[in-house]
């Protein structure tokens, strides 16, 4: 059970560690914005057929709406990962005062209270949100990026997948408990 717990969390932050490499274009896509806008550039390459989510050009303003998508990426996904870890932030004044026992206890109550029941909420209105996007063929109206339900699918993707951290690291808590309990058990409870 354990073995598969890991091999569920180690799929569920691949996502969170290839965007991470996101960081490199993302670096590139801000300095190329500022060189346009000192230079006074507006457009950096045009053609004439539509590519998906670029439209037929790259602008200032492509490059301005994929620095936001970027971040976002490396936000939400790069934030499944940090959960997944235990890197997350987490408020540890009063719980620091808590035996192991009882913080395993919160975290396993938090995982199933708190965090799946917002994970299912950002899922189930995420979805329409996406196709709708997807229907009506959102896009930038500045000339930015097209295609814009490819985004806001990854919302309730991500979302999806954080739920299912939150089911694994509860199911690793009570797995936890489990284990305290049979090694702190008496001989003759065995």
């Amino acid at each position: 059970m354990i073995r598969f717990l890991d091999t569920v969390m180690r799929l569920a932050t691949v996502p969170g560690k290839l965007v991470s490499w996101l960081v490199l274009p993302l670096i590139v896509f801000v300095c190329l914005t500022v060189l346009a806008a000192k230079y006074g550039l507006n457009s950096f390459l045009s053609w004439s057929a539509p590519i998906p989510l670029l439209g037929q050009a790259i602008t200032v303003n492509t490059l301005a709406d994929l620095q936001w998508h970027i971040f976002a990426l490396i936000a939400i996904f790069g934030g499944i990962y940090a959960y997944a870890d235990s890197q997350h932030v987490s408020v540890e004044v009063i719980s620091a005062r808590f035996s192991d026992r009882m913080r395993t206890i919160i975290a396993i109550l938090g995982n199933l209270f708190l965090t799946l029941p917002f994970c299912a909420v950002v899922v189930w209105y995420g979805i329409p949100f996406a196709r709708r996007a997807y229907m009506t063929g959102e896009g930038s109206t500045y000339g930015g990026l097209f295609d814009l339900w490819i985004i806001k699918s990854c919302l309730p993707f991500a979302f999806a997948l954080l739920g299912l951290v939150a089911i694994v690291r509860a199911a690793q808590g009570l797995l936890a408990l489990a284990r305290a309990r049979e090694t702190t058990s008496s001989p003759e409870e065995k």
